[in-house]
């Protein structure tokens, strides 16, 4: 059986104070990869912190060659704040710009604000050593589960493919264009790690469902790796978004939306996916699938909706080009 450590990083903040960030080091038998693992870098990004707990629990259950290191709460500060980010005020919106978005700090400085620091001890004291970062996230609750690869890196693509999640992404094809290029996920490419970016559907709450199915997945990862006996399983099934989707949209109105399917859900052309209940008149327009496929998509349509309460209402206005669904079309 593998050897199981609970330890923590203290990280002094500007005004002296120390933040904990517990951890979990898991030693295997033999001398396989290190697989780090993190979720919760975004404070109300919640379910990550749930499939750590049950991705310990099934190493833990078998013979382990190597090491993971899980880092259920990479960023407590935020999680405490009850935010997105630290500081991050009620109804401000998700930027990447804010000077506590912890995913454009990597690989963070000792000098400078909590949340920098913060991703400073994580990147020099736990990323640095290992082989593998898996960065778990959560999106809106009207996205799919995605595991999205680093494109310019063929074994994170295979991440992906090993993840069983039912839709996948290439995030950055060339890593000469890279918006981002302080994300976790990219500067731990760049130093020549293997990474990739898992987001959960559904911010705010733990959703157990979504937590059981990407820990299967970092299981089967495992197992493709040499670090967990058995078999890996490859998918055949999943969908890329930027190649496999159609857009659905509400015609011109004023509309309230009634979603009927929810993300991951198979759906066969002429399905009714949602109703749109008129304004005025109450009449009602059923919006169905133009397609056999998954549901990547549905309900709001505005990025990080999740962020400002005012805006995840159900709502089309006149002249709006609403997209009510996206559907990832199964050949």
């Amino acid at each position: 059986m593998p050897t199981f450590r609970r330890d923590s990083l203290k990280v002094e903040m500007p005004d002296r104070s120390l933040v904990k960030i517990p951890y979990f080091r898991v030693e295997g038998d033999g001398a396989g990869p290190t697989f780090y693992v993190q979720a919760a870098q975004h404070g109300i990004e919640l379910t990550g912190i749930y499939t750590v707990r049950l991705l310990l629990n099934s190493v833990m259950a078998e013979r382990l060659n190597g090491t993971l290191i899980a880092v259920p709460i990479a960023n407590p500060l935020a999680v405490r704040w009850r935010r997105h980010f630290y500081k991050m005020e009620p109804g401000e919106p998700y930027s990447s710009s804010h000077p506590h978005q912890m995913n454009r700090l990597w690989p963070g400085n000792p000098e400078r604000n909590e949340t920098e620091r913060l991703a400073y001890s994580l990147y020099t004291s736990l990323v640095e050593q290992s082989d593998y970062v898996v960065d778990l996230h959560c999106w809106e609750q009207w996205v799919g589960a995605t595991a999205i690869a680093m494109g310019w890196d063929p074994l994170s693509i295979e991440l992906a493919e090993y993840s069983l999640l039912p839709f996948t992404e290439l995030g950055f094809l060339d890593k000469g264009f890279i918006v981002h290029k302080d994300m976790l996920s990219a500067v731990a490419t760049e130093a020549g790690k293997h990474a990739l970016i898992i987001e959960h559907s559904g911010q705010r709450w733990v959703v157990p469902e979504q937590a059981k199915l990407v820990s299967k997945g970092l299981v089967n990862i495992l197992r493709w790796l040499g670090m967990l006996p058995g078999e890996a399983a490859r998918s055949e099934a999943q969908l890329m978004r930027s190649r496999d989707s159609v857009e659905v949209y509400a015609p011109e109105g004023e509309w309230i939306i009634i979603t009927l399917k929810r993300p991951g859900e198979a759906v066969e052309k002429g399905d009714v996916i949602a109703r749109l209940l008129d304004m005025e008149s109450l009449e009602e327009k059923a919006v169905e699938s133009p397609v056999h496929g998954l549901v990547y998509w549905i309900g709001s349509t505005r990025p990080n909706a999740d962020t400002r309460p005012s805006e995840e209402v159900q709502v089309t206005s006149k002249g709006e080009k609403y997209r009510v669904a996206t559907i990832c079309e199964l050949k």
